[in-house]
C-alpha cells in the first residue's frame, strides 16, 4: 500500500503531510496541482472537493482495500439511516 498526496508547494498542510509520511518511511507519490482554476478543477474532479492536501491510498484492487481495513481490527457497527441516505445520494 502506498499513498498519493495531491497538493501545492505553497500549502503548509501539504508540506506537513509529506513530512509526516517521510518521517515514518511511508511510500507516497506527490501530485502537484497546476496553478489557478485548472488546479482546483483537477482536485475537485479527483476528490469531489476543492481543498488540499488530498491524501489517497493506492490499492491493487478492492480486495486489498477490504483486507487492509479489516487488518485494523476496528469493530463494525450498523449504519444509521442518515448515513445510508448520505451514501446513497
Amino acid at each position: 500500500m502506498s499513498f498519493v498526496v495531491i497538493g501545492a508547494d505553497w500549502c503548509h498542510g501539504c508540506k506537513a503531510v509529506r513530512k509526516k509520511l517521510t518521517s515514518v518511511n511511508m511510500d507516497y507519490d506527490y501530485v502537484q496541482i497546476p496553478p489557478g482554476k485548472q488546479g482546483w478543477d483537477f482536485v475537485e474532479k479527483v476528490t469531489g472537493r476543492r481543498a488540499v492536501p488530498a491524501v489517497l491510498y493506492k490499492f491493487k484492487d478492492l480486495k486489498e482495500f477490504y483486507s487492509s481495513i479489516e487488518g485494523l481490527g476496528l469493530p463494525e457497527r450498523e449504519l444509521t439511516e442518515d448515513e445510508i441516505d448520505d451514501i446513497d445520494d
